[in-house]
């Protein structure tokens, strides 16, 4: 009888070490041009999400919520992206699910997302906003296209780590820029971009203004377009030697994008942003809402030790 307790015993100490931890729930993603889009039941119908940490309100296209029949809730508000507003209404939804992780009764907006961002051209449902990724700590595989979503902090031993703070619902960064421009990042996956080797991170116009004051010799030295709320954007990107995030990750030879003064950025205290484009270098990364913290590999990518040669005067 006791040899049996102790094999009994076994089983379990194997089982909990084998699943992890406790309420976690893994799904699969699909990964296309810096996006992550997954697989989201509302009220039972399977849908397609955007992954946004730069929204800090989900959202359900119109034509869904239509077809659902989603009770309004508020038939006003708005929305302030990157290149304007755009008016929403509150709807209520019964079970938002992810995986067999569901949440009851969840307020969340909907907007006409048909000329929104697709992926590869099929059209998306909705969007995953901080309302509800808040709640959560998040793991996201980059290589395997799997992201795990629990309710428990992530175990910092054994890796890098870069703390954040929520303002207006978006995490925030402490960041410095080619060495002279102490300032804040958001981080927004909801950023699409072409596949590249390279960092890319946005900056306000208040930022780039900031940093050419301390850096006369910088110039654009690109160009890119891209779209956001309230349509679609054209853009400068600007080389520089070094970005420094929370004073312990430094990735060298990246490119900040130059916003114009539009939507959001017409803000006097708007501040730039990075997304997927910087962390799908390390390959795992954990995004941890709930220990306000991103956890990287300590093996990160080895920066590029060239500098940029300054022009002589």
């Amino acid at each position: 009888m006791r040899r049996r307790l102790r094999y009994l015993l076994l089983l379990i100490v194997v089982c909990v070490l084998s699943c992890g931890a406790v309420g976690a729930q893994t799904v699969k993603f699909s990964y296309y041009n810096s996006l992550i889009f997954i697989p989201v039941k509302v009220n039972n119908v399977d849908l397609l999400f955007l992954l946004n940490t730069g929204a800090n309100a989900t959202v359900v296209d119109k034509r869904i919520a239509e077809k659902l029949s989603l009770a309004v809730t508020r038939e006003v508000d708005t929305v302030t992206g990157t290149a304007g507003k755009e008016p929403v209404t509150l709807v209520m939804v019964k079970s938002l699910a992810i995986g067999t992780t569901v949440l009851k009764n969840t307020v969340v907006t909907k907007r006409d997302l048909g000329t929104f961002i697709t992926m590869d051209g099929q059209k998306i449902d909705g969007i995953l906003g901080t309302d509800v990724l808040k709640q959560f700590a998040l793991t996201i595989d980059y290589n395997t296209k799997r992201i795990t979503f629990q309710k428990t902090k992530v175990p910092a031993a054994n890796k890098k780590r870069i703390t954040f703070d929520m303002r207006d619902g978006i995490p925030r960064f402490e960041a410095r820029l080619n060495d002279t421009l102490n300032t804040f990042l958001h981080m927004n996956t909801g950023v699409s971009l072409l596949p590249t080797k390279e960092v890319h991170v946005n900056v306000s116009p208040k930022q780039w203004e900031e940093l050419k004051g301390l850096n006369p010799h910088l110039s654009p030295s690109k160009y890119l377009s891209g779209s956001g709320v309230g349509g679609g954007v054209y853009l400068q990107a600007v080389k520089i030697n070094k970005l420094e995030l929370n004073h312990n990750i430094n990735i060298y030879n990246s490119y900040i994008i130059l916003q114009p003064k539009e939507g959001y950025f017409k803000e006097k205290n708007a501040i730039g942003f990075f997304g997927n484009n910087l962390l799908e270098k390390y390959g795992r990364v954990s995004v941890d809402f709930l220990a306000r913290q991103i956890l990287l590999p300590m093996k990160s990518p080895a920066p590029t030790k060239k500098t940029i040669k300054r022009k002589k005067k």
